[in-house]
């Protein structure tokens, strides 16, 4: 019979030639097994040996039945625990620009594409991501955060997957020239002075040349990257281009620049309600972006938002009941204490603080 090598016992009388990698036997047939013998097999990693069906003495051979090997489950990779790994993976990768490293590109993406695969299976709200993961690195949450935005944004709005993608890796990738500046400016408690702000004004031009001849990043994300801080009425940088030249893209890029950067908290500023950031993106809106691309976001912040619960400025707990898309920022509440349902264009001094997970 043949048995596994763990199944031997001693007193096992070999019925054929155990043969080892080098064409030679290890134990011959015939041969009697003791303790020793089978701890050799064992070590050998012998996996089959073929035995009499009795023992030395005599007694029939029944082999134990081996220990079930339980097969180990590998955990399916959730949302968050792809987010985490992107973070760490660019945490390394920026720490390497810094010292004159090449990007990439191909690492990031792929991290990038798992999380959004990820992403339409997450019942939390990626338009309150900083309250799901504490922030580690205020540069790579952010990029991470821009990244997830745009996609979540081109996905409601029904853009391709290909726009979907390379998008969101030029969200991506749009900072990863604040390697190249002569400050860690996002880590200082102040704002910047003129020779600062000239300084981090480069960083969208130190990107596009990390990236310019990346083969996996499409024309359209090599504009978005270097275009992501110009601004609609021609005040933004690095050319100071005017609406008809900044390409929507790198304008969505923009609007989900400023709103994460707003709901997240900053060395030199606190963080913001998702609500408040809204509004500050719709007050600036004409000035700054493109109309299409704030009525995306818009939109797909809303959907994101149904029956969302809130905490308000009054210190209620409430639950958003409808949102009118002409003012996303004021939507309609039914407070969970009291049942009453309240329009806060209503209440102008109403505020919602918070957005409860």
């Amino acid at each position: 019979m043949i048995v596994s090598a763990n199944q031997l016992v001693a007193g096992c009388i070999v019925t054929a030639d155990v043969m080892g990698k080098s064409g030679l036997p290890l134990v011959k047939s015939k041969t009697t097994l003791t303790e020793s013998d089978i701890f050799y097999l064992q070590k050998l990693l012998v996996k089959e040996v073929a035995v009499a069906s009795h023992l030395e003495d005599g007694t029939s051979f029944v082999p134990s039945k081996e220990p079930v090997q339980q097969k180990v489950l590998k955990k399916e990779m959730n949302f968050l625990d792809a987010y985490e790994a992107a973070a760490d993976e660019h945490q390394k990768q920026f720490a390497s620009w810094q010292h004159g490293a090449a990007v990439d590109v191909s690492s990031l993406r792929k991290k990038l594409l798992t999380m959004i695969e990820k992403l339409a299976k997450w019942d939390g709200n990626i338009f309150n991501l900083p309250s799901y993961r504490k922030q580690n690195d205020y540069v790579s949450d952010h990029a991470i955060g821009m990244a997830l935005l745009a996609a979540a944004v081109l996905q409601r709005a029904g853009y391709t997957e290909a726009d979907i993608n390379q998008t969101a890796l030029a969200a991506l990738l749009a900072d990863c020239g604040m390697a190249k500046l002569k400050q860690p400016y996002h880590l200082q408690k102040r704002s910047l002075h003129a020779l600062d702000r000239e300084d981090m004004e480069k960083h969208p031009t130190l990107s596009y040349r990390m990236i310019e001849n990346v083969s996996l990043l499409s024309t359209k994300a090599k504009l978005a990257i270097l275009q992501h801080h110009e601004r609609a009425d021609g005040a933004g940088y690095p050319l100071r281009l005017g609406k008809d030249k900044v390409h929507p893209f790198a304008s969505l890029i923009s609007i989900c620049d400023t709103y994460h950067a707003l709901i997240s908290e900053r060395a030199h500023q606190r963080a913001v309600s998702p609500y408040r950031a809204v509004e500050m993106i719709l007050e600036e809106q004409f000035e700054r972006f493109d109309p299409t691309m704030v009525q995306h976001f818009m939109q797909a912040f809303l959907d994101a938002q149904q029956k969302t619960t809130v905490r308000l400025s009054s210190g209620e707990l409430a639950e958003i009941v409808f949102t009118d898309s002409n003012y996303p920022a004021r939507p309609m509440v039914r407070e969970l204490e009291s049942g009453e349902v309240k329009a806060m264009n209503e209440y102008p001094d109403l505020q919602i603080e918070e957005v409860i997970q």
